[in-house]
């Protein structure tokens, strides 16, 4: 089988645009949560609701950062701190979601 490579340029463009249609769906979905008070006041909705919120964290902090390393060849700012930062970011959300599906599923 062939190794099929996508250069820079090419993943900076498909994470661009779409992250562009998730940024927009997440906002729309949001404002329908936190707007409609009868799924703002259900229950079951608050983890979906907290899950969006981080998500749309994600979108805007890890997302943009990854573009600017395809798109610029190095990472936005070039210090151990950073990547440290970056690093427990990336980790601790995609594992506080996961706790969060896990959670909804068991409440549901």
């Amino acid at each position: 089988m062939a190794d099929i490579s996508i250069s820079f340029i090419g993943r900076f463009w498909i994470y661009l645009i779409s992250n562009i249609a998730s940024i927009i769906c997440s906002i729309f979905v949001l404002y329908y949560f936190l707007f409609c008070r009868k799924l703002r006041q259900s229950l079951h909705n608050h983890v979906v609701i907290i899950i969006l919120i981080i998500n749309f964290i994600i979108e805007i902090t890890d997302i943009s950062w990854i573009l600017y390393y395809y798109r610029n060849g190095v990472v936005l700012i070039n210090t151990s701190l950073f990547c440290r930062i970056w690093k427990f970011l990336d980790s601790s959300s995609y594992v506080t979601i996961a706790k969060l599906v896990a959670w909804a599923s068991i409440e549901r």
